[in-house]
């Protein structure tokens, strides 16, 4: 009987043990659930391990690419001191290795001056900046359309600009509209009257090319286009330089955006960016227009004064010889006729620089044709069929110079043959400066003096823009009368109505919206005032 009570007791003594590890392992798996729960939420929501794993894949792969940009420019400095021609050497002076001036970048600030060159990225087909603190070893190769291009990033603005090097050319012996023409050019040693090669060049005004040293085409001697001329661009007052920086893109602004609108104010508070893909800075009077592109190399500006360089270097709206310059080299082997260019691809056989054809007006745009007009959807500056709308065809080029908007240049015709500039029309149309209208009448209440004369092409007062008679009052080098226009149309049929008394300013370029009116040898006259189609573009001299 004993033996039975122990066996039940021990039975009982087995269930109570075997029910206590079930209640266990219920609870077990209860507290596993809560804690895998609470696991599974640490790991899944905010700041969790995934989010953090996320977060440090997007740092490593940020990093991965800053140090791979890193590497490139480290790469192109390396190339740099392999070789001086294009690295060491860029002071403006003559470089006999490439044969032209090299780029002056002397009198720039170093810590906000960046090289520029780009790569291309197949996958993508587009191509992407790569910026440098020295100049690399493949920064510019003019004889391939790959012209210089530096960025300046003060005061948070960015500016880019593209270096024109100092040469001669031969005036074109053509005549009329019609098809593009290639135009002889030479490059210039130093500030001097030397080619590169040993050629005997001539100013403009020199007699043996203008019979009274004018500089007007008109009065050329008989055997002036056999003569390499130097380019009048590069005489700047008293002083011949080396060559000139020129804005890459029309001229912007901080509050510019892709809206057209967005560009538009007519004051000179805000600061000058050249950048792509946003509005150009427009409905501007020039008085204006001249004030900001000098205010780039004040405090606050994209050049800034970073030590004391602002005594030396020089930033100004562009002149009409200055369009003239780039629109020569343009026209020349090292321009749109060079082996890279893209344009006279896909059909199109026109070796020219295509339209900006963008109706919201954004800089760096090109058309799916050349002589494209009013397209909402473009091609933008670092694509394909984008880089046919530089002056190269290439990205190394400079844009919106044809289409785009119409631009205002500092070239005027003077008051009924007096030696001064006319201001404009009247006091309700003109370009905002102090000084006489074209009828003789005196403004005092502008926004500003007139600048120097050295800022300015003045020329011989006319009444009439559609005549042989207007066309003579152009100047050699000005790419105006040298081309012989017929029926208000020049190179390119691109439209020509040249400057007179009620209108006494140029407009260069056309606009969007003129189809093959438009091109980098288009002008039309105007009267410096505010207009929501008119634009500006800097130029940067070192002094």
């Amino acid at each position: 009987m004993k033996n039975s009570e122990n066996k039940l007791k021990n039975n009982k003594q087995i269930k109570r043990e075997n029910g206590i590890t079930l209640v266990a392992l219920v609870i077990t798996v209860v507290v596993m659930l809560i804690l895998a729960g609470v696991a599974i939420a640490a790991v899944v929501n905010g700041d969790g391990l995934f989010s953090r794993a996320r977060e440090s894949a997007d740092i490593y792969e940020n990093a991965a690419q800053d140090e791979q940009d890193k590497i490139q420019s480290m790469i192109n400095e390396i190339d740099g001191y392999l070789n001086n021609s294009q690295s060491t050497v860029t002071d403006g002076s003559f470089d006999s290795t490439v044969g032209l001036n090299t780029p002056d970048t002397s009198a720039l600030p170093t810590d906000t001056t960046k090289y520029v060159t780009w790569n291309y990225d197949e996958e993508n087909s587009v191509y992407e900046e790569v910026l440098s603190d020295t100049a690399p070893n493949s920064w510019y190769d003019y004889n391939n359309g790959q012209w210089a291009n530096i960025k300046t990033t003060a005061n948070g603005l960015e500016a880019y600009w593209v270096w024109i090097p100092r040469f001669a050319y031969k005036m074109p012996n053509t005549t009329g509209n019609g098809d593009e023409k290639e135009i002889e050019v030479i490059f210039v040693k130093n500030n001097s009257k030397e080619g590169a090669n040993g050629e005997t060049c001539y100013y403009a005004t020199d007699t043996e090319i203008t019979t009274d040293g004018s500089g007007l085409y008109v009065n050329k001697t008989a055997d002036a286009l056999d003569k390499w001329i130097v380019h009048p661009a590069f005489t700047f007052g008293d002083d011949q330089l080396n060559g000139i920086w020129v804005a890459k893109y029309e001229a912007s602004n901080p509050d510019c955006t892709t809206e057209a609108t967005s560009g538009e104010y007519n004051g000179s508070d805000k600061q000058v960016e050249i950048k792509p893909n946003v509005t150009s800075w427009r409905n501007i009077q020039v008085a204006n227009s001249f004030t900001v592109c000098e205010n780039m190399t004040k405090a606050g500006g994209a050049i800034g004064t970073t030590s004391g360089n602002n005594n030396v270097i020089d930033t100004h709206m562009m002149k009409n010889m200055e369009w003239g310059a780039v629109a020569v080299l343009s026209q020349s082997q090292y321009g749109v006729f060079n082996s890279e260019s893209a344009t006279g691809a896909n059909g199109d056989s026109t070796f020219k620089v295509w339209n900006n054809p963008n109706s919201n007006y954004i800089t760096g745009s090109a058309g799916d044709t050349s002589d494209a007009a009013d397209q909402t959807s473009t091609n933008a500056y670092n694509t394909a069929t984008g880089v046919k709308a530089s002056t190269t065809g290439t990205i190394y080029g400079i844009y919106d110079m044809a289409g785009g908007s119409w631009e205002q240049v500092m070239g005027f015709i003077n008051v009924n043959n007096l030696t001064e500039p006319s201001i404009g029309y009247n006091s309700s149309q003109n370009t905002g400066f102090n000084g006489r209208f074209s009828d003789g009448t005196e403004s005092t209440n502008g926004i500003r003096n007139l600048p120097d004369s050295k800022y300015y092409d003045l020329y011989l007062y006319g009444d009439t823009y559609n005549d042989q008679a207007a066309y003579d009052r152009g100047k050699i080098g000005d790419f105006i009368r040298e081309l012989n226009p017929i029926n208000l149309e020049t190179w390119n049929n691109d439209i020509a109505y040249f400057i007179y008394s009620n209108r006494p300013i140029f407009d260069r370029g056309g606009s969007y919206i003129n189809e093959s009116d438009s091109g980098i040898f288009s002008l039309v006259y105007d009267y410096g005032g505010e207009s929501s189609g008119d634009t500006f573009r800097p130029v940067l001299v070192s002094m």
